[in-house]
């Protein structure tokens, strides 16, 4: 089975140079991985997986899953990987990444760089809740078309508004709505909400 190397790293918008920077790898290196002529180490394979936020078994084509487990920890400097994302933190709750500006911004609008969070657990994003996270990770993009009902849980730091639109949606072509009428539109998944397939 071919090797995702390379679909991994264009997943999370990564350039070449960008990702073997942050593997601590040179370009022809990297470029040889994902053209298949080297294999990388064991580590440099978990440092790719771990960059790139999917398992191991994704990257060498042994399953489709990309997810990694959402209870697994998140690296530090896999960060950069998740840009645009929220992440779940033990002490601080729902951050999210900027990594062009290393930064991660809290609910409150609030912002603290990478190094401030060091030795807290982060972990992928489960919804938006002031209760514990989920167990499972959200439903991606294409498993969200898939369904015809979803719970959803909006993405906000206004903890009244979360719970006023959380619930069952139907799945209704390019939106799902809910038994009042409240839309959510495919194309906002990931930025404005997540769904998932039990709560």
């Amino acid at each position: 089975m071919p090797k995702q190397f390379k679909t991994a790293r264009q997943i999370n918008k990564l350039k070449v140079i960008e990702a073997a920077e942050k593997l601590g790898v040179s370009q022809p290196t990297l470029s040889a991985w994902e053209g298949e002529r080297k294999s990388p180490s064991i580590d440099s394979l978990e440092n790719m997986a771990n960059l790139y936020g999917v398992t191991t078994d994704f990257l060498l084509g042994r399953s489709d899953t990309q997810r990694t487990d959402s209870k697994n920890p998140i690296p530090l400097q896999a960060l950069p990987a998740f840009h645009g994302r929220p992440v779940w933190s033990a002490v601080y709750g729902w951050l999210l990444v900027n990594a062009a500006d290393r930064l991660m911004t809290l609910p409150d609008g609030r912002t603290m760089p990478f190094a401030d969070i060091i030795g807290d657990l982060l972990r992928m994003a489960p919804p938006f809740s002031d209760a514990e996270p989920p167990d499972e990770p959200p439903l991606s993009h294409s498993e969200v078309k898939k369904q015809k009902e979803i719970w959803l849980e909006p993405i906000s730091p206004d903890s009244d508004l979360r719970k006023e639109l959380q619930g069952w949606y139907q799945v209704k072509g390019r939106f799902i709505e809910n038994e009042y009428g409240n839309r959510f539109y495919l194309d906002t998944y990931g930025s404005k909400w997540l769904a998932f397939s039990s709560v």
